[in-house]
């Protein structure tokens, strides 16, 4: 008997180490995969990391994120080495990363299903069953594949690296109960840190772990009622709470928001409540024609009386309500509706996120997958001999799916064809199937697509601006007064897009770089259209954008005064880094040394409130003043030299 006991075990290591290297077979081809969506906006910072002065710079600045993202950026600032040769080398940390959080997940599971009144060898099967599940799960795969997200996979790391202890301390409590408890605080209180400066969603670990709690966990034998209590409302409770009242504080969308988004929260929400759906649908069915970050635009519920969004909410809030009630009667039903809901607290409600994306269901599908594997696994027949069925097919069909998604982004140019095609209304693919064109098939290719997309849909007009910067790059262009007054009234009505700015950033490079007709005098003009666009004028963050890109034209023309006006205004919507630097260095350029100065004084108690931006923001301004001194000092000696030169010419 106990013979077998071992062979179980040994069976279900032996078959999870082969699904781990079945994942790393399925997620091999999307190696040769290229950097997607916002992957550039945040690492593009790392072709200047040569130094650790440099790193600690891109570790401490390079994300706009309130904690600030730093062990991710860290990661990656590592690795800086390896930007240039493109995506690779990342990806591939990141599929490493996936493969070893299904090696936490495993551990975390055996202990869960051993409090469950499993024996061992079955925990076993259970577990690695779940696990090897949740590693080919093909919504999972864009967590991977975006170098990104990273942030979101690492961030899992220290959240199941934290369970995983918190449970294993747990486990032994009833040996001395004070210092047990007082573990699983500190663990949970490191590993909530670490995930959250990974990743904000880290700080949902403890509303997990209340989770966890509420259902399949019972109060441990060797603790009181009164203490256990008083301990879970402080470490769990308290912290859940706080979550849920921050989300009730960002509820309220100022207006420049709801312009730029298109929704207000309780439209977000009610919306939410269907694509929850929609994601449970792809984790069961993960076609690959059907995955990936190339969507079309989900429609938003605009009122409850629409049937989707009332049915939708309704079977979620009688879900949670149910799970709440009879979390003690259905302890794995519970778990995995108040778990998947847990996990998607903070990206899938209020918050003014786009609406979409399958890298939020990382740790969210836990508990699902967990709940059907306990279901099917640790009762006997007839649900044994079903899971014999079930569990192998979901890994096969999860690994073929899995193979293909991963095949399909390893070949981003074919891709992009196929993602335009599948999603004619999708943007984002139009345009990124542009930029392959424009490499591959020549200017005029690209040009095309972007012109049909622009003129079918409206409402992203400021496709016009590349268009024209290609136009100009790559030949005359005839009527070309009329074709940008047609861009500049277009603008007017465009959707709101970060991305129209860095249009208009490479349309103002070719300007100056003289290689057609366009001065920056049309730069300006189209960027001031699109400013007085409703979804654009009150958005602070484009408004610095806005008036930053002013300040470069200023100053390429020679109007020192007009580049001063627009930094300052920049500045006013949203400081940076970048605009101390300019405008410091054009103060100083200037000769205005006593104004440079007064300016770092300012700034200096400008500070971001994060403590570790803080930091680098005060000595990216104490360089700044040293730099500022330098250059006195040089302009003081021109001067001295200068008056020199004139003495001793008098005296000739």
């Amino acid at each position: 008997m106990t013979g077998t006991r071992i062979s179980t075990s040994k069976l279900s290591l032996i078959g999870f180490i082969i699904l781990l290297a079945l994942a790393w077979f399925c997620y091999r081809p999307a190696l040769d995969g290229d950097f997607q969506l916002d992957d550039m906006a945040h690492l593009a910072g790392l072709a200047s990391v040569n130094d650790a002065r440099t790193a600690t710079d891109f570790v401490l600045t390079g994300s706009n994120s309130p904690l600030g993202r730093q062990l991710a950026m860290l990661t990656f600032a590592l690795q800086a080495d390896d930007f240039a040769a493109g995506a690779g080398g990342f990806l591939r940390v990141n599929v490493f990363i996936h493969l070893f959080n299904a090696l936490l997940l495993a551990w975390c599971l055996y202990q869960l299903a051993i409090t469950q009144a499993v024996d061992r060898q079955k925990a076993v099967l259970i577990a690695t069953s779940a696990a090897g599940l949740w590693v080919l799960l093909p919504l999972n795969a864009t967590a991977s594949l975006l170098v990104v997200q990273r942030m979101t996979t690492l961030s899992a790391m220290f959240s199941l690296a934290g369970l995983g202890s918190y449970l294993a301390v747990r486990g032994s409590i009833s040996k001395q109960p004070r210092n047990a408890m007082m573990a699983m605080t500190a663990l949970l209180a490191l590993a909530t840190l670490l995930a959250a400066f990974t990743k904000e969603s880290g700080l949902l670990l403890p509303m997990f772990v209340l989770v966890l709690e509420s259902t399949i966990l019972s109060r441990p034998d060797s603790i009181t009622q009164r203490h256990w209590a008083a301990w879970r409302f402080v470490v769990l409770v308290l912290p859940s709470i706080a979550i849920l009242l921050y989300l009730a504080s960002r509820a309220s969308y100022p207006d420049w928001m709801q312009d730029r988004r298109g929704f207000n929260a309780w439209q977000r929400l009610l919306t939410e409540s269907q694509i929850l759906w929609v994601y449970l649908k792809n984790a069961v069915i993960g076609l690959p024609g059907k995955l990936g970050i190339f969507q079309s635009e989900f429609p938003i519920a605009r009122s409850l009386l629409a049937f989707n969004a009332l049915a939708s909410a309704l079977a979620w809030l009688g879900l949670a309500i149910a799970a709440i009630i009879w979390r003690r009667s259905w302890p794995l039903f519970a778990f995995a509706v108040l778990w998947f809901l847990a996990g998607h607290a903070l990206e899938s409600t209020v918050l003014p996120l786009e609406l979409y994306f399958e890298h939020r269901n990382y740790l969210p599908m836990i508990g699902p997958l967990f709940a059907l594997c306990m279901w099917l696994l640790a009762r006997p027949s007839p649900f044994g001999r079903a899971a014999l069925i079930a569990i192998p097919l979901g890994l096969i069909v999860n690994a073929y799916f899995l193979y293909v998604f991963a095949s399909m982004w390893g070949e981003p140019s074919l891709a992009s064809r196929y993602w335009a095609l599948r999603y004619p209304d999708s943007v984002r693919a139009v345009t990124r199937l542009a930029s392959y064109q424009l490499i591959e098939e020549g200017p005029q290719r690209a040009i095309r697509t972007l012109h049909h997309f622009a003129a079918e849909y409206p409402d992203h007009a400021y496709l016009h601006v590349p268009e024209l910067n290609l136009l100009c790059q790559s030949a005359g262009v005839p009527d070309l007064e009329r074709i940008i007054a047609e861009i500049e009234q277009s603008l007017a009505n465009a959707t709101f897009t970060y991305t129209a700015g860095s249009m208009l950033s490479q349309l103002f490079t070719t300007a100056t770089q003289g290689r057609c007709e366009i001065g920056t005098d049309t730069v300006r003009r189209l960027a001031t259209a699109l400013q007085q666009n409703d979804r654009y004028i009150n958005d602070p963050y484009y408004s610095q954008f806005h008036h930053k890109l002013l300040a470069g034209i200023a100053r390429y023309e020679g109007d020192q005064a007009g580049s001063l006006a627009h930094l300052r205004v920049a500045i006013s919507h949203w400081p940076t880094t970048e605009l101390n630097m300019m405008m410091v260095t054009s103060l100083a350029g200037a000769g205005d040394f006593s104004g440079a100065d007064d300016f770092i004084d300012n700034a200096m108690l400008d500070k971001p409130v994060n403590p570790l931006k803080a930091l680098a923001w005060r000595r990216d301004l104490e360089s700044l003043r040293t730099y500022v001194r330098e250059l006195e000092k040089h302009d003081l000696g021109d001067q001295a030299e200068e008056i020199t030169q004139r003495t001793e010419s008098d005296k000739e």
